[in-house]
């Protein structure tokens, strides 16, 4: 309710001043004991929210860098683990790199195949194959070798 409204009811100006006083009394017992408190505290928690939003724009895409971050400690982790394996099974660490899996017990599986053929010792002839040839009776010796006897 304003003046406006019933200035154009055409009442006259000491009655709306009288309807105005009590309509100011009414709104006074119904307004609530604890109105300027919670005025105050409504501001302080809209100010709140605005400090609240800016933060939350400066945290904007933090996440995507988290996970990319996690990423990358993991995948030095499994290279740390590669090489810690490949050492530990006498692997040469440039080959540590060629170390398949994700986890501790499948890389040390993996380290213990390759393992095996890189350690694999050469097999050393019972004889020599090699004929001297500075020998004059060498030619009679690989002969005689060559003999089988029965």
């Amino acid at each position: 309710m304003n003046r406006e409204f019933l200035e154009k009811l055409g009442l006259e100006k000491e009655v709306i001043d009288s309807i105005m006083k009590e309509h100011g009394k009414t709104i006074q017992s119904v307004k609530p004991e604890d109105y300027d408190d919670i005025k105050t505290e409504n501001k302080t928690l809209k100010d709140t929210v605005a400090t609240l939003e800016t933060s939350l724009k400066d945290f904007e895409g933090y996440e995507d860098k988290l996970t990319e971050k996690d990423n990358k400690i993991k995948e030095y982790e499994i290279k740390n683990l590669k090489y810690r394996i490949a050492n530990e099974n006498g692997i040469p660490l440039e080959l540590a790199s060629k170390l398949s899996g994700e986890t501790e017990e499948d890389l040390k599986k993996d380290a213990e195949t390759l393992s095996s053929f890189i350690t694999k010792k050469q097999t050393l002839p019972l004889r020599t194959t090699e004929t001297k040839t500075d020998d004059e009776v060498a030619p009679y010796k690989e002969m005689l070798d060559n003999l089988k006897l029965d």
